[in-house]
């Protein structure tokens, strides 16, 4: 049989056509199927039939014809014959419950114990599986083994029986003396499936088989009186506990069968497990006890059976909490109050030391609260932070708790161990009605915390809530108070933030503005410098005495004013708008970063899918989603970028002295200093790079270890919070991902500080850095992606300054200090400019800074996250570094003096996006892991699963087999890729046509294919939101649209298509250059190449025109226009096209395009 070809066969000369063989042994048609057979070679003969080969035994087999069935048996057809899924007759019969065709094929000696190929599984698995008794029993008459397994799953006949409620079916297998404990691959026996699904009767049937009732599966130990309780089947449990099963037996997590039916809320069930004297107090590995856990989920009615069983209300789980603490956490106020009832300890502490009030004061739950003052709960326990129950109620704003607090005599200045307050922290987090509550509870309004000397008023202002510092001012806060670190008074940080309001309250409240902080700034000095103009007007209108040696008069002021201004100039403000207007409309924007981010993450999940392994991170600039490509931001990576994959090595975890809180106490510790772990023997050699090319972006891959837990993070201490602009859903994200170390694993990298290669490695941020680039607005976004151009393409370019030692890395930490210290309100358009001068004069300060002749090392600036960490120039000689540093100061000098000029080449160098604002993502292309792996057989076919079929369909079109049974293979592996890589099936089945011979089947596919045209992008307008731009946008995407068209494999050898042309053949695959072994497909060009070459086109030459004119053509589309144009001029513009592209083309295309140049050029000098 022959799938691609119809009547060019020899062996087709029969006048049945296979589909007449097919419907005749489906319909009984007993005339057809005899003249079918006249041929004795068709006795035995498969036909293809959705999708597999199958003879028309099987399919009467399949739907019940006997008479058709009987006439085979009678001319002695194979009865064992296996389809091309290895499935013999006596399968379907089975499966569709057609018994006398089943005692037919037995008689006729069929295998009864025969497998499939694809689960190796017999016909009396299949009866049994779908409740086919009378075929079942048959088949059992005739010896079927009846404790045959499926071999994919380990399911044998008793247990899909048991799993699928055919009751009598189990009872027939059973009177076979089936093997009743017989398990699958996972532990569980026919008696746990009965029991998860609930049928009471065969459970009942196979505990009279005397089935083991305490088996336990092997992945989570469950027995099945475990999952029975888990499922609240109480009839079972009692049945189970009747049989005298053992009630305590615990899973390998510790859980019982009682603590699961309390976790699910199963009151019957515990019931009856309390009945069976199950222990009430039995504990799982974290200690979690039945009580507990019905507690946290709020099961009442489960809680008071425990309570009346004598179950200990204060058993704690390993970290301490208690049932009551975890009912008040999550809002039971019916649980807490049975609690309560039965004595519980109110006051009872988690390790952390928190209290049941402590966790439902910070939770707002107002009436257990209530509930537990009642109790008498003690109102001022503190937890190991020093944190009160009023404090945390204060934190989070929840106005009603903290009056219940303060009526039950809470401590209204109980200051926490860093000398916070619960007056100070209402203040910093805006809660006026908290702080209006507590300020007439007589709080003291001037306590100041320890470690910056802060009041209530300072931080009130520092957060621009004005409706607190008012309420502050009357209660009589200290207006001229001065923080200990930088001396700064309630109006100068005011004054700072420009903060007008506040600024007039504290100065109607005669604050005095000639307090300069300790480096000797005021708050006129501060908001001149800041341009907070509205706040200079205030600050001069409001001085009383002016200093005669700086400023003689009001209009002399003023001018001072302006001399420290950081205001921006017209033209400044003019350039501001052009740059950040070409920068949006070149898609800098937060929206199509968020798209970015989006399609990062698809990326990582395909990878992690492809090779099975969750520890693989695509991280870098490609999935933080600013500065992946410097023209544009439309998907496409930049040439001179990179996509950066980190792998976290399994079963290495470091710890670090003085931060590790490990138990186990073999563990060796290792010391942490300057952001390094002393770890020797490993090379300093963080990344291992690959090159780029226009098809296929460069990559950096990073292998990693884990490191137990991160070092102190700079921005989340105390000190840095208080002055910190970094928003706080921002800074709470990141103290999430600093705890949990989970979704954004702390690790080291093989790499060292300047001098200590082999000797350390370097702790790793880049999780962090990678949620805090993601949080960019646009402004803080666009201005990175300049910083970055003036760094890359200016300062350490070729054509730029040439100076090397500044990394991006740098850039990421300016950016970051300048999201940390500049205003929300500063983040302006008209401001941009003044932004990016600012952070320049940053780098540019920090670097002259370290120009020290004892910085051998290059040190350049801080380290953003890590304490008392340094960053360093990149690849400097020792003796150089001073010399280096020099240069650097004032290279940035200049930079920043020509800053205008630079700007407005780099808005040149901009490339505004299309209108439809197309996102390009192509994963299969840029996948950074081309290992292949081998096809599977999932039905239908993942879309990870869809790069290694089109791999395998390649390969096989290169080989020299044209067997049917080749045939036949490769036309179902084609069939398996789905909708979403339409254009490649249908190339792929193209290509196969012509490899067989099918030229006229060849030419109908393409020319079907002629009017389709492949999704080329994301269509993502300006208009989208943030919000839209997310994982299940990109997936439903590429899902939903013919998007998979553009491959990148690597093969030993490169592939050659024999069966194509010349031309062709050179072309498909494109080898890229600098990547040996790397092989690129466009199976869109492949399709116009087919197109052109088999001439299914009329006029071919708008067609090529099309493509050369379309800005997102790559190289290969640029290629088979260039093969096949007849037009002299449109030769030149694609040759142009390819070389503006930096195009790297293999000599044997070079030579066949060279070939066809002078073609076109004697073909155009003839017609002159």
């Amino acid at each position: 049989m022959q799938p691609f070809g119809n009547a060019e066969q020899s062996h087709r000369s029969a006048l049945i056509s296979d589909r007449e063989v097919l419907l005749a042994a489906k319909t009984g048609d007993v005339e057809v199927i005899c003249r079918y057979l006249q041929s004795a070679q068709n006795i035995n003969r498969q036909i293809l039939w959705n999708g597999q080969t199958i003879s028309p035994l099987h399919l009467a087999s399949m739907v019940g014809n006997i008479s058709i069935v009987e006439i085979f048996i009678r001319l002695q057809v194979d009865v064992d014959i296996q389809s091309g899924s290895g499935i013999s007759p006596l399968h379907f019969a089975s499966e569709a419950g057609h018994q006398k065709i089943v005692e037919l094929l037995v008689k006729a000696q069929a295998d009864v114990n025969i497998k499939d190929e694809i689960y190796c599984s017999a016909p009396l698995w299949v009866a049994a599986q779908n409740g086919h008794l009378s075929v079942v029993k048959e088949l059992i008459k005739s010896f079927a083994n009846v404790d045959s397994q499926e071999q994919k799953t380990g399911c044998s006949p008793l247990y899909s029986s048991s799993q699928n409620g055919h009751l009598h079916v189990v009872n027939a297998l059973i009177k076979a003396k089936a093997d009743v404990n017989l398990e699958r691959c996972s532990g569980a026996s026919p008696l746990y499936i009965a029991c998860e699904n609930g049928y009471y009767q065969i459970v009942k049937s196979l505990i009279n088989a005397r089935a083991n009732t305490n088996l336990q599966e092997s992945v989570n130990g469950s027995t099945p009186l475990y999952i029975a309780a888990q499922n609240g089947h109480h009839q079972i449990v009692d049945l189970l506990i009747n049989s005298k099963v053992e009630v305590n037996l615990q899973t390998k997590r510790g859980f019982s069968p009682l603590c699961i039916a309390a976790q699910k809320g199963h009151p019957q069930v515990a019931s009856s497990l309390i009945k069976a004297e199950a222990d009430v107090n039995q504990q799982e590995i974290r200690g979690v006890s039945p009580l507990l856990i019905a507690s946290q989920n709020g099961h009442h009615k489960v809680v008071a059976l425990l309570i009346k069983a004598n179950a200990d209300v204060n058993l704690q789980q390993v970290t301490g909490e208690s049932p009551l603490f975890l009912a008040a956490q999550n809002g039971h106020l019916q649980v807490t109050l049975e609690l309560i009832k039965a004595q519980s300890d109110v006051n009872l502490q988690s390790v952390d030391g928190c209290t049941p009030i402590f966790i439902a004061s910070r939770q707002g739950h107002l009436r257990i609260v209530d509930s537990l003052i009642d109790a008498q709960a003690d109102v001022n326990l503190q937890e190991v932070r020093g944190f009160s129950s009023l404090y945390v109620s204060a934190e989070n704003g929840h106005l009603e708790v903290v009056n219940s607090l303060i009526k039950a005599q809470a401590d209204v200045n109980l200051q926490e161990n860093d000398g916070y307050t619960p007056l100070y922290v209402a203040s910093q987090n805006g809660h006026d009605q908290v702080v209006k509550s507590l300020i007439r509870a007589n709080a003291n309004v001037n306590l100041l915390e320890k470690a910056n000397g802060s009041s209530p008023l300072h931080i009130a202002t520092q957060g621009g809530h004005l409706r607190i510092v008012n309420e502050l001012i009357r209660a009589g806060a200290e207006i001229n108070i001065q923080e200990k670190v930088e001396g700064s008074t309630p109006l100068y940080i005011a004054s700072q933030n420009g903060y007008h309001q506040i600024v007039d309250s504290l100065l109607k409240a005669r604050a005095d503005i000639e307090i300069q902080t300790y480096n000797g700034y005021s708050p006129l000095h501060v908001a001149s410098k800041n341009n907070h103009q509205r706040v200079v007007d205030l600050l001069l209108k409001a001085q009383s005495e002016v200093n005669k040696e700086m400023v003689p008069d009001e209009q002399g002021q003023r001018c001072e004013a302006h001399e420290l201004s950081f205001s921006a100039a017209s033209s400044d403000q003019t350039l501001s708008q052009k740059l950040h207007s070409a920068l949006t409309e070149s898609g800098f924007v937060e929206s199509r970063a968020k798209l970015q981010m989006a399609a990062a993450d698809v990326l990582q999940d395909i990878l992690r899918k492809r090779l099975n392994n969750d520890e693989i991170f695509v991280v870098g600039s490609f999935s933080e989603g600013w500065g992946n490509n410097l023209q544009c931001l439309d998907g496409r990576t930049d040439i001179q970028s990179d996509i950066d994959v980190m792998t976290l090595l399994s079963g290495r975890l470091h710890h670090q002295l003085g931060f590790c809180q490990c138990d186990d106490a073999t563990i060796v510790k290792q010391a942490y200093e300057n952001g390094h772990i002393n770890a020797p023997g490993f090379a300093s050699n963080p990344a291992l790079p690959s090159y780029g090319t226009a098809l296929r972006p460069a990559l950096d891959q990073v292998d990693a270890a884990r490191l137990c837990c991160y070092p102190t993070i700079a921005p989340l201490q105390q000190q840095r919070i208080s002055k910190s602009h970094i928003p706080k859903i921002e800074l709470c994200s990141l103290q999430d991902d600093v705890s949990s170390n989970s979704f954004s694993p702390c690790h080291v990298v093989n790499a060292a500080s300047p001098g200590q290669g082999g000797y350390e490695l370097r702790v790793s941020t880049s999780f962090l850095e990678k949620r805090m680039l993601r949080s960019l607005t646009t402004l803080q976004g666009q201005l990175f992606v300049t910083l970055k151009y003036l760094v890359k393409k200016v300062i350490c370019h070729a054509d730029g300054f040439k100076l090397q030692g500044v990394k991006p890395y740098h850039v990421k930490t300016i950016t970051f200090r300048m999201v940390e210290e500049t205003p929300p309100e500063q983040w302006k358009p008209e401001n941009l400019v003044i932004l990016v001068r600012r952070a320049l004069q940053m780098l540019h300060d920090s670097a002259e800074s370290n120009c020290k002749p004892d910085n051998a090392h290059g040190r350049i600036m801080e380290h953003f996250f890590l304490s008392d960490t340094a960053l360093y120039l990149k690849g400097l000689n020792r003796n150089e570094s001073e010399q280096i540093l020099s240069r650097i100061v004032s290279t940035l000098k200049a930079v920043i003096e020509k800053l205008p000029q630079l700007l407005v080449q780099f808005i040149g160098s901009l490339t505004p996006i299309n209108e439809s604002g197309r996102f390009y993502f192509h994963p299969f292309q840029i996948l950074p892991n081309l290992t292949a792996r081998l096809t599977v057989k999932s039905d239908p076919l993942k879309y990870e699963e869809i790069y290694d079929v089109v791999r395998e369909c390649l390969q096989r079109l290169t080989k020299d087999d044209c067997s049917l049974q080749s045939q036949e293979n490769l036309a179902l592996l084609i069939s398996r890729l789905p909708d979403c890589a339409f254009t490649t099936r249908e190339a792929l089945k193209a290509l196969a046509c012509i490899k067989f011979g099918y030229q006229k089947t060849a030419e109908r596919i393409v020319s079907h294919c002629r009017g389709h045209s492949v999704n080329r992008g994301i269509v993502w307008s300006a208009e989208k939101p943030s919000a839209a731009a997310n994982f299940d946008v990109v997936w439903q995407y590429l899902r939903s649209h013919d998007s998979t068209w553009k491959f990148c494999f690597q093969f030993d050898e490169r592939p050659v298509f024999k069966f194509l042309p010349v031309t062709l053949a050179a072309l498909f695959p494109l080898q890229l250059m600098n990547k040996p072994g790397c092989f690129f497909i466009n199976s869109e060009a492949l399709m116009l190449a087919l197109n052109l070459e088999l001439r299914t086109i009329g006029d071919f030459q708008s067609k090529i025109a099309e493509v050369t004119q379309r800005e997102d053509a790559d190289d290969l589309e640029l290629l088979t226009a260039a093969m096949f144009a007849s037009d002299i001029h449109e030769s030149k513009l694609i040759f142009n096209r390819l070389v503006r592209q930096s195009s790297q083309i293999p000599a044997t295309i070079q030579a066949v395009l060279k070939r066809r140049w002078n073609e076109l050029t004697e073909l155009s000098n003839n017609q002159n």
